[in-house]
């Protein structure tokens, strides 16, 4: 990772950070099988409503289509306030299972 690219972490890392209110956080591995969406509508419904930002890492093996991000993005889209604001990145982990997404979910400016 190059020092550009952990200033860049930061950064969207202190914008989600900003937004005033409590801050829950979750590390889950979600199988490319299910339905992600629905896993992350139950799981994170409350969250969902009231974020003021929302910090989401993926970690992926380089076979996983982009698609399938896209497809939980949109997901996120649609489900939360038009000002909260999102920032995501996507990152190749070698060692994930087959056919498993890891999602790092940082909710910010909850009520």
């Amino acid at each position: 990772m190059s020092l550009d690219t952990e200033k860049d972490d930061l950064f969207d890392l202190q914008i989600i950070l900003s937004k005033i209110g409590k801050v829950a956080g979750y590390v889950k591995v979600f199988s490319l099988d299910d339905n992600i969406a629905l896993d992350v509508q139950n799981e994170f419904s409350n969250e969902l409503k009231s974020a003021k930002g929302v910090w989401i890492e993926f970690e992926i093996l380089p076979t996983v289509s982009i698609f399938t991000i896209n497809d939980i993005m949109s997901f996120f889209n649609e489900k939360i306030d038009e000002d909260c604001e999102i920032i995501f990145k996507t990152t190749i982990n070698e060692n994930m299972p087959e056919n498993k997404v890891k999602c790092k979910i940082l909710f910010t400016g909850l009520v």
